[in-house]
């Protein structure tokens, strides 16, 4: 069976890439011949990029610091992710030619596939994709096609659609086959939305977890650990975060790494870690802080201890509930006093794996029965 994987455009997120190569490795494992449906942001309007060049004038005017002259978008992806598109180009391929806009999907998906999957990540929140309606299918004309979520994400518990989009995608989602989401909230919105779907839909793993700590050891080019350390891997930098470190790394007396910290991506011309070194700095750290949901899922891969920084803003559904299935709601900290007793409690490791075995287990057979060769 040919299958689309359809997902939240790249942009330089490691677990984004991590996810899309997750599910595609595991979807060709079941031996389909699988594709990524390659969408990008749609291109930025005219009135933007005047804007921006006007911002900019005057910024280099004023003796300021400033990005390019002309704003490009792609451009700028590529550049900062430099180190990361290697991997891209060797693993999660083969994709289609990059899509910009709905007519573009409808026009290079249109009699391409028998099944398209959506998921995972963040792709059926409006906040973070402008054309929400594409990932519940809106260009698929074909009723023949089998039409999956994968471990979809509303993201928050609210999720703002408004009223245009909740009717559109209510009927839409009427249409897939099966359904999946990745957090228990996604299934209290789907019951507030009062959608309708043609079988129950489960809550399943983020695919990066239904691969073994072993295969992801495959992809880190094997280097000798110089020193011990505790590592931030922080989306949103504050004070409180680094407070956090400064008291981890006095606990466990080593000193802190920081990788693809929110000052770093400030910085002009910053190259972003490649995939392989992102992997290999987590696999190797004594100790993870983190807000960031895959570096949590990475950490239980790798079984390292961790402690999660709630990150209200981007959504804390999707850490609780796997948290709450694997037993580690105690690694959950909104503050830094509780993130100073937490550092201190060991992590049962067997007893995690266990349970996580066991949802590996429930999640590859949602795909494997719904995915089954037609």
């Amino acid at each position: 069976m040919k299958i689309g994987i359809l997902t939240l455009p790249f942009n330089n997120n490691y677990g984004g890439y991590l996810q899309a190569y997750a599910l595609m490795t595991i979807l060709k494992g079941m031996g389909h011949e699988v594709e990524l449906i390659y969408r990008r942001h749609n291109r930025r309007p005219l009135s933007y990029r005047i804007q921006y060049f006007i911002k900019t004038f005057i910024k280099i005017i004023c003796g300021m610091e400033h990005g390019p002259i002309i704003a490009n978008q792609e451009k700028e992806y590529k550049e900062q992710g430099e180190l990361m598109l290697p991997f891209v180009e060797k693993y999660i391929s083969p994709k289609t030619k990059p899509l910009f806009s709905t007519s573009e999907l409808k026009d290079e998906c249109t009699g391409r596939y028998d099944a398209i999957v959506v998921g995972s990540d963040q792709i059926w929140r409006p906040d973070y994709v402008k054309d929400v309606e594409n990932y519940f299918l809106d260009f698929v004309e074909n009723d023949s096609i089998l039409k999956i979520s994968y471990a979809a994400s509303f993201g928050v518990k609210r999720p703002e659609f408004t009223l245009s989009q909740k009717q559109k995608c209510g009927r839409l989602i009427e249409l897939f086959d099966r359904v999946s989401v990745r957090e228990d909230s996604g299934l209290e919105v789907l019951e507030t939305f009062h959608w309708k779907t043609r079988c129950q839909p489960t809550v399943v793993l983020d695919p990066t977890m239904l691969l073994s700590k072993s295969h992801y050891e495959s992809l880190i080019a094997k280097q000798a650990v110089k020193r011990k350390y505790v590592l931030s891997y922080v989306l949103d930098d504050n004070d409180n975060v680094r407070r956090i470190t400064k008291q981890i790394c006095n606990i466990y007396k080593m000193d802190e790494k920081r990788i693809f910290g929110s000052r770093n991506r400030r910085r002009n011309n910053y190259k972003m870690p490649s995939i392989e070194t992102w992997l290999e700095t987590l696999n190797n750290a004594e100790f993870l802080i983190t807000d960031s949901f895959h570096g949590m899922v990475f950490s239980i891969i790798f079984n390292i201890p961790f402690i999660v920084y709630a990150n209200k803003k981007r959504g804390i559904d999707r850490f609780e509930t796997l948290l709450r299935s694997l037993g580690l709601m105690d690694r959950l900290a909104d503050s830094p006093e509780l993130c100073n007793i937490i550092a201190r409690k060991m992590i049962q490791w067997d007893l995690v794996n266990q349970k996580l075995d066991k949802l590996r287990e429930n999640s590859s057979k949602f795909l494997h029965e719904t995915c089954r060769s037609q």
